[in-house]
């Protein structure tokens, strides 16, 4: 069994690469953004700063899963002398805006999908395809793509002649593809009528229904069948997956009499047919993008279940269980991983785009195997007794090795949470004195070798000591925690350090800051204290705090020690202290750096 698997797939592989090799391209690479919620023009796209870009690498391909935002790719398209197009090998995007920018100037803008009439594609092809307006000269192309389905966008730019021989072999595929699916139709229900068994009816079904489901993900029938009606593909994925599904699972049940080999399996694949009846009930009524998630979760599971339990009522005795696992397994392979795809869980490549087309064009030559499975059973168990010891000992020490392993990272992760504790407030739950120090010093270093200013903020509980007088220690414990928390979400830089230095008092260190950041920083801190009253208790009125803040900035030179930031940064606090509190200092001429608050 295992060489006739190998032999499967080498087929397999073979045919993948054939089928394959005309229609890829290399990828180009491109930079790329999500706009979730608030529409974005070009102008707006243009104007963005490229820290607001991602790039997606020429090795991968663009796969977002499915997602409610639109997306846009910029791609830098330098000049060659042959002529180009930019394909987006992808035809069920609902919307596709390409606007082609030279030298500075919009020269060009297109907008099609499978949402508008196929005569909106600039050229009329199955994917989206785009002529390069320049060849003598660099060009821009901002691509605006918008879809319920999957967000998968295969982009490449490749020379036209290149891609008029790529489409004649890639369409010679398409039409073998479509002979094989009519000839085993045709075949099969040549049979049905003469022997009149509803199995060979469902056989037919599957395979016109999985070839549909193929031919609609690759644009042909959009092409081919309604042009002119796009509103057709709104309602016609869904149902066609639907009924695929559904009569591959009939078919396996009446196929392999999965009722008298597992009743519990059979009654499993009835839970899934009214699942899958659900849905496509659902998707009539409901959101189309609920909808494809759903089937195509639902195909994610149906397909390894009914290839397990093909295989399971095989080993309870089916002959014609080995059959099925034999003549379906690069056919259900083909189509999980088409759904694996549609998911967002695997890049699509020409893995996910071609397998299911190639495993229903196998599925004739793979039914010759039935025969090589018969007469190398008695040498598979011969192997079967060595394989299976094998299989144990190399299971045993796996185990061992993720016993030793899971122990080993059990000890780092406690040895790192002393560590995180040690250098913890175990009240506030910011750093502490220790890890503070730790950080200056750091940091300091850091500054000194950089040239860098390093800012210190020196923040002190305005009268604390009169709400631990007044009110209990209790409610002084809340008031240093809320005090922390608002610190905390002011301080957003992940460089940036707040510590507990005492008592009442805390710290913030502020790496590569000068002193008009650190100030704004020391500022939004003061009146995020003052305007956030602290709630201990419903017995407890709201607590108002106010906090003086110290502020010092340095470039480390010279001789120059860290405790001087740290001198200047409290003589700056006991400044702003004397001076009526709540405000903020700088230590440099101790002037409030803005109004207090009221």
């Amino acid at each position: 069994m295992m060489r006739q698997l190998s032999c499967i797939l080498l087929i397999f592989l073979s045919l993948a690469c054939l089928a394959s090799a005309p229609v890829q391209a290399a990828p180009v690479a491109f930079d790329w953004l999500e706009a979730p919620a608030d529409e974005l023009a070009l102008e707006d796209v243009r104007a963005l700063p490229p820290g607001d870009w991602q790039t997606s690498g020429s090795s991968e391909v663009f796969n977002r899963g499915f997602s409610d935002g639109s997306f846009w790719l910029k791609v830098e398209i330098p000049p060659e002398p042959a002529n180009r197009v930019m394909e987006i090998g992808y035809p069920l995007l609902d919307e596709v805006s390409v606007y082609w920018v030279l030298n500075g100037e919009l020269i060009q803008t297109h907008h099609t999908g499978d949402t508008l009439p196929f005569s909106s594609r600039p050229i009329h092809h199955r994917n989206f395809v785009f002529l390069v307006p320049s060849n003598t000269e660099p060009v821009t192309a901002f691509v605006r793509v918008k879809t319920l389905g999957s967000v998968q966008i295969p982009l490449e730019v490749i020379p036209s002649a290149e891609f008029l021989a790529n489409e004649q072999l890639s369409y010679g595929w398409q039409t073998m593809f479509l002979g094989i699916i009519v000839a085993m139709a045709l075949y099969n229900l040549f049979l049905f009528v003469i022997v009149r068994h509803s199995t060979y009816f469902w056989y037919v079904l599957t395979v016109v229904f999985t070839g549909l489901v193929q031919l609609n993900f690759n644009g042909v029938l959009f092409q081919w069948l309604w042009p002119n009606a796009p509103g057709i593909n709104r309602y016609f994925t869904i149902p066609v997956i639907c009924f695929a599904l559904f009569s591959a699972i009939i078919f396996a049940i009446r196929f392999l009499n999965i009722r008298s080999y597992s009743l519990r399996s059979y009654r499993f694949l009835q839970w899934i047919l009214a699942a899958i009846s659900a849905s496509f009930v659902f998707t009539l009524f409901g959101s189309y993008q609920t909808g494809i998630v759903l089937v195509s979760a639902i195909a994610a599971v149906v397909t390894p279940a009914v290839w397990f339990i093909g295989f399971l009522v095989w080993r309870k005795g089916q002959v014609l269980g080995g059959f099925y696992v034999l003549a379906w397994t690069p056919l259900l392979i083909g189509h999980l991983i088409l759904a694996v795809s549609k998911l967002g869980i695997m890049p699509r490549s020409f893995l996910t785009e071609f397998m299911p087309q190639i495993g229903v064009a196998l599925e004739v030559v793979l039914l010759s195997f039935a025969l090589a499975y018969r007469i190398n059973l008695e040498r598979r168990k011969r192997h079967e007794a060595q394989e299976q010891a094998l299989a144990i000992q190399q299971q045993a020490n796996l185990t061992l090795e993720m016993r030793v392993q899971a122990r080993t990272d059990e000890l780092e992760r406690a040895n790192e949470q002393l560590k995180a504790i040690s250098l913890t407030d175990g009240l506030t739950h910011v750093a502490n004195r220790r890890r503070f120090d730790e950080k200056l010093n750091d940091e300091w270093r850091r500054a000194q070798r950089h040239g860098h200013p390093l800012s210190l903020l020196m923040l002190d509980i305005d009268h604390f000591k009169r709400v631990n007088d007044e009110l209990g220690h209790l409610v002084g414990d809340d008031c240093l925690t809320a005090v922390a928390a608002l610190c905390v979400a002011e301080v957003q830089r992940s460089g940036d350090l707040l510590a507990r230095y005492g008592g009442e008092e805390f710290s913030i260190l502020l790496p590569a800051t000068p002193e008009e950041g650190a100030v704004r920083v020391a500022e939004k801190v003061r009146q995020a204290v003052a305007r956030s009253p602290v709630y201990s208790g419903e017995r407890v009125a709201p607590v108002s705090l106010t906090i003086s803040v110290g502020v010092a900035s340095l470039v480390p030179g010279p001789g120059v020690e860290p405790q001087e930031l740290i001198r200047q940064a409290d003589e700056a606090l006991y400044a702003a202290k004397e001076s009526g509190r709540n405000r903020v200092m700088v230590a440099r001429d101790f002037r409030a750096a803005s109004v207090p608050g009221a």
